[in-house]
């Protein structure tokens, strides 16, 4: 970013006329970009320094990842790039400019003007790109020498288009989403978990990040908008009859006034004699939504063949949308990736929106 700002000053000085220093400064700050900045902070090659280090993450790193997702680092990813790749620098300098070399971070923090707001600078889409930097800081969630396959029931995070999935723009409609979370675990239940119920959390760190991006998503001039007006959370055992009358419940039937727009249930969807969670729901839902979970699954399954061992049902309670997630914190964020924008839709078409 310093390196951004020093070539805009300089170019914003000299207004097109160069001395042989000032020409050979203003190529040699346009070649330094986020590559070389993180060669000096890491002391060797990015991708090096991966391999060496980064291990792939365990779920409870996941979930704690995931919640953090608003304090990452986020730049425009043209003003990361560098603005020629030793070469000639062909915008606002003179022609016939010698070859570029790299400057280091230090001559760049050297170099740069006083602290102040960055200068709108839209790089030429002519020149050279260099390779991409990530938008989303990702330093602890992936191995980039192992597969993504994960263990058990989950699987590591993939974003849709790592996928090759096309995320849907968010439908034009304010939506106030009252949420329900049904945590379906006997061992959860019972306490057993070390650090307690982390599929739940998952779900609601998941959705609320996914809610951020679809808002983003918006042009300037859609001004409306998702918000998550409430979150109720529950657990249960792997019990049908459990399930079952939290989900009434929740969807407003048997005498009780509807909380939720929306339930994800987490848990009970494998293949264990214990997993009842879409037994319990098609027992409560009055019409299926089986193409949503299907299109869902078979993307997961791009990355992680075991998401389709996963036996979830989706459908309609009433007014409520019941969607039975995986148990995996892990898993959960890589199904409510490829979900939520669909899901979106749905409850504008139920709302009547």
């Amino acid at each position: 970013m310093e390196a951004r700002k020093l070539s805009s000053t300089i170019k914003g000085v000299c207004q097109g006329t160069f001395t042989g220093e000032e020409k050979q400064l203003v190529i040699d700050v346009d070649a330094f970009g986020y590559d070389e900045a993180a060669k000096y902070v890491y002391g060797c090659e990015y991708d090096e320094w991966k391999r060496a280090h980064q291990k792939k993450a365990t779920n409870e790193q996941m979930v704690m990842f995931k919640a953090s997702i608003h304090l990452h680092a986020r730049h425009d990813k043209q003003m990361l790039d560098p603005l020629c790749e030793k070469g000639p620098a062909s915008h606002n300098a003179p022609a016939q400019e010698p070859e570029a070399k790299q400057i280091t971070f230090e001559q760049v923090r050297e170099l740069s003007p006083s602290p102040g707001p960055s200068p709108q600078i839209s790089p030429a889409r002519s020149l050279p790109q260099a390779k991409k930097a990530p938008l989303l800081s990702d330093v602890c969630c992936e191995d980039i020498d192992a597969p993504l396959t994960g263990e058990g029931n989950g699987s590591a995070y993939c974003a849709p288009q790592q996928m090759g999935y096309r995320t849907p723009p968010p439908p034009k409609a304010n939506l106030s989403l009252k949420v329900g979370i049904l945590t379906v675990s006997d061992r959860a239940v019972k306490g057993e978990y070390e650090h307690g119920d982390l599929s739940g959390p998952a779900v609601e760190q998941s959705l609320v990040y996914n809610v951020r991006q679809a808002n983003l998503m918006r042009s300037e001039l859609d001004d409306t908008r998702v918000m998550i007006s409430s979150v109720v959370k529950s657990i249960v055992g792997d019990e049908i009859e459990e399930i079952t009358e939290q989900l009434l419940q929740w969807s407003g039937k048997n005498g009780y006034p509807a909380s939720c727009d929306v339930i994800f249930t987490t848990g009970g969807t494998g293949f264990s004699p214990r997993d009842v969670t879409p037994e319990a729901t098609q027992e409560v839902i009055e019409k299926e939504a089986s193409g949503l979970m299907t299109f869902v699954t078979a993307q997961c399954a791009r990355i992680q063949p075991l998401a389709a061992l996963s036996r979830g049902k989706a459908g309609i309670c009433g007014e409520t949308i019941i969607v039975n997630l995986p148990g995996n914190p892990g898993g959960v964020g890589q199904v409510l990736d490829v979900l939520v924008p669909l899901l979106l839709y749905a409850i504008k078409d139920l709302k009547g929106l």
